[in-house]
C-alpha cells in the first residue's frame, strides 16, 4: 500500500470514529471536533473527465482540401487542432484513429508507399489506431509493415523506377487494434484486439473493428488471408475480457459507417452493429463512409469526422472512478478549417519534406482538355470520366473492350493543362491493368453483376453498347449488347477484354472475370490513362454520355 493510500485510509477511520458523525450528514458540527477529520491530501473529486479525440479516414491527406469552399485538414492543420484539444486537458486525452488512413492517398503520400502519412500519425500524438479496408489495399505483409516499420522489399517499393521507400521508416509508435480480423487458415488475431489505456486512475479498454464489406471492396487477392468477423460479436467477446480485468470504461474504433441525414435515422452498419453491443460500450468512433455522424444508440455514443482530417470527434466522457465506468457523454465534430490556425511546426516540415520531393513527378504536364471530365452520371449510370478511362485501357492494351469500376475512380478532371499529379488523383490505387478474353456469354454475364441487391455498379465501358432494364429478373436484365459499331456481341465467339486487377480477381463482386483466358499484364491503371491522354490531339474531347451514350436504361 502506498503511503498516501494509507494515510487517507488513517484519515477515513479517524473521521469515522469522531463523535461528530453521529450529528448526521454533512451539515453535522464536524467543526468543533479539532483537527481529526482533515485529510492529509484533498479527497479526490468521484467523477473524472476524460477526453477522446478521433480522427477517421484520412487517406493520406497530408494536405489541406476544400470544404465548402474554403481550406481544412492538412495534417499539420489538424496536428494543431488535437495539440490544443489535448492542451486543455493533458492527462485526460487519448487520441485515435477509425482506419483507412492509408490507400487511395494523393501523390505526396502513395508514391511513397504511404510512409509519410504514418509518420505524420506519430507526430500528431496518436495513442491508439485500427484498420480500415484500404489498410488491406496491398495485402497483408504491407500492412503490417507500415504498423510495424522497415523498408519495403517485395518488389513494389519502385516507383517510376526508384526505390522510394525508407530504409529506416520506423512504423507507427502507437498500437493497433482489431477483434474482428483474424486469419483464415488458423483463427487466430492479427493484430491484439484490444488495449488499455489509463487516464487520471481510470483504465479505458479501447476495442478496434473492421467493416464485414472488406472482402468484396478490397482485391481479392489482398484479403484472402484473412476473415472479417461479425463485429458486435467481436466487441462482445471483447467486453467480457476487459470486464474480467476490471475495465469498465469502453471505447470502440470502428472502421464501419452509416448517414446521419437531417429528417431521417441514422442508418448503417455501424448503427445496426452498435445496437446489438453490450451496454458497457460508451464510445464508438466510426469511420468508412466519409460521413458525419453524432448520435446515440443505446448507451453508446457514436460519432464519425467526414474524412481526410478535414474535422475531428471531440468526446468527453463522464467517468465515475469508484466504478470506473461512464455516467455522462457529449460529443463535438470540430471542422478543421485552416484559417487563422498556425500549422504545426514538425508536421509542416514533413509535408515540405515530400512536397519538394513529389514536385517534380505530380507537377509534369501530360495534356491538354478541352472540358472537365467528372464522374457525375447519366440516369444510366455513365459518366464523362469513366468513358475516358475505359478508353485508355482498351487504348492501352489492345482490347476490343475496356471495362472499368466506378468505385476505382476517386477525383474529376478540371478543363484546361493536366498535370500527372490531376490523373494520379484520379486513379490513385496503383492498380495493375490486364487484358483477359472472355466469350460473349461471359461478357454478358459480368454485365449482369452490376446489380447487387446493396446497390447498382455500373461498368463504364470502352468498344461497346449496352441497354438495360431493371425491372426485368436477377441475370436477364442487359436487353441488347453490341460493339461500338451496332454488331451484336454473339455468345459463343470470343473478344479480348480490358480491365483492371481489381476487377480481375473478382473485386466489388465480378467474379465472372476470374474465368477469363490469356491474362496478360499492361503495367498500371494510372500509366495507361497518362499515355491515352498523352497520345490524343490536343486540347483532347472528353467523351460525352449524355449526346453519344454508351449505356441505356429503358427502365
Amino acid at each position: 500500500m502506498s503511503l498516501r493510500l494509507l494515510l487517507s485510509v488513517l484519515a477515513a477511520l479517524a473521521l469515522s470514529a469522531a463523535p461528530a458523525s453521529a450529528h448526521g450528514g454533512p451539515h453535522g458540527h464536524h467543526g468543533h471536533h479539532g483537527h481529526s477529520h482533515h485529510h492529509p491530501k484533498p479527497h479526490k473529486p468521484e467523477t473524472v473527465q476524460l477526453q477522446v479525440l478521433g480522427v477517421n479516414d484520412l487517406h493520406g491527406n497530408l494536405e489541406p482540401t476544400l470544404v465548402s469552399g474554403q481550406a481544412a485538414g492538412g495534417v499539420a492543420y489538424l496536428g494543431s487542432y488535437l495539440a490544443a484539444a489535448k492542451a486543455a486537458d493533458p492527462k485526460g486525452t487519448i487520441t485515435v484513429h477509425a482506419g483507412d488512413t492509408v490507400g487511395a492517398s494523393p501523390l505526396i503520400s502513395s508514391w511513397f508507399h504511404d510512409e509519410p502519412t504514418i509518420e505524420a500519425t506519430n507526430l500528431m500524438g496518436l495513442d491508439v489506431g485500427t484498420l480500415g479496408n484500404h489498410e488491406f489495399d496491398e495485402g497483408g505483409t504491407e500492412m503490417l509493415r507500415l504498423i510495424r516499420g522497415g523498408h519495403r522489399s517485395d518488389g513494389k517499393q519502385f516507383k517510376g523506377g526508384e526505390d522510394t521507400s525508407d530504409p529506416d521508416f520506423p512504423g507507427a509508435d502507437y498500437p493497433y487494434v482489431s477483434a474482428n480480423v483474424t486469419y483464415a487458415d488458423n483463427g487466430k488475431y492479427v493484430l491484439p484486439p484490444f488495449t488499455v489505456v489509463k487516464r487520471e486512475g481510470v483504465k479505458v479498454g479501447i476495442i478496434g473493428v473492421t467493416t464485414t464489406e472488406t472482402p468484396s471492396i478490397v482485391v481479392p487477392d489482398a484479403v484472402a488471408p484473412f476473415q472479417f468477423g461479425d463485429i458486435s460479436d467481436a466487441v462482445n467477446k471483447q467486453v467480457k475480457v476487459l470486464n474480467k480485468l476490471g475495465v469498465h470504461t469502453i471505447v470502440v474504433l470502428a472502421h464501419s459507417g452509416g448517414f446521419q441525414d437531417p429528417g431521417t435515422d441514422p442508418a448503417g452498419e455501424i448503427l445496426d452493429e452498435t445496437a446489438q453491443m453490450s451496454p458497457d460500450v460508451d464510445l464508438v468512433v466510426a469511420g468508412h463512409t466519409h460521413s458525419l455522424l453524432n448520435t446515440r444508440v443505446n448507451n453508446a455514443l457514436v460519432v464519425q469526422a467526414y474524412r481526410y482530417g478535414t474535422a475531428f470527434d471531440k468526446v468527453t466522457l463522464t467517468v465515475d472512478r469508484r466504478k470506473g465506468d461512464v455516467t455522462a457523454s457529449t460529443a463535438d465534430v470540430v471542422t478543421t478549417y485552416d484559417d487563422g490556425v498556425t500549422p504545426q511546426p514538425a508536421l509542416a516540415d514533413l509535408v515540405q519534406t515530400f512536397k519538394d520531393r513529389i514536385a517534380p513527378v505530380s507537377s509534369r504536364v501530360v495534356g491538354t482538355a478541352a472540358g472537365p471530365a467528372t464522374r457525375d452520371v447519366t440516369a444510366a449510370g455513365e459518366s464523362s470520366l469513366g468513358d475516358l478511362i475505359a478508353d485508355a485501357q482498351a487504348h492501352e492494351t489492345g482490347a476490343q473492350v475496356a471495362l472499368m469500376n466506378p468505385g476505382g475512380i476517386r477525383a474529376d478532371l478540371k478543363a484546361g493543362q493536366l498535370t500527372f499529379g490531376d490523373l494520379f488523383a484520379v486513379q490513385p490505387f496503383d492498380n495493375g491493368l490486364v487484358k483477359m478474353t472472355l466469350t460473349g456469354a461471359q461478357l454478358k454475364a459480368v454485365l449482369e453483376q452490376q446489380f447487387p441487391a446493396a446497390g447498382d455498379k455500373i461498368l463504364q465501358v470502352s468498344g461497346i453498347k449496352e441497354t438495360y432494364d431493371k425491372t426485368r429478373a436477377e441475370g436477364d436484365r442487359i436487353t441488347s449488347l453490341t460493339l461500338a459499331d451496332g454488331t451484336p456481341i454473339d455468345p459463343a465467339a470470343t473478344y479480348t477484354v480490358a480491365c483492371n486487377s481489381f476487377l480481375a480477381t473478382g473485386g466489388d463482386g465480378f467474379t465472372v472475370f476470374k474465368d477469363g483466358t490469356g491474362v496478360t499484364s499492361y503495367g498500371t491503371d494510372v500509366d495507361a490513362l497518362e499515355n491515352h491522354v498523352e497520345a490524343l490531339s490536343q486540347p483532347f474531347a472528353i467523351p460525352d454520355p449524355v449526346s453519344a451514350p454508351r449505356i441505356t436504361r429503358t427502365a
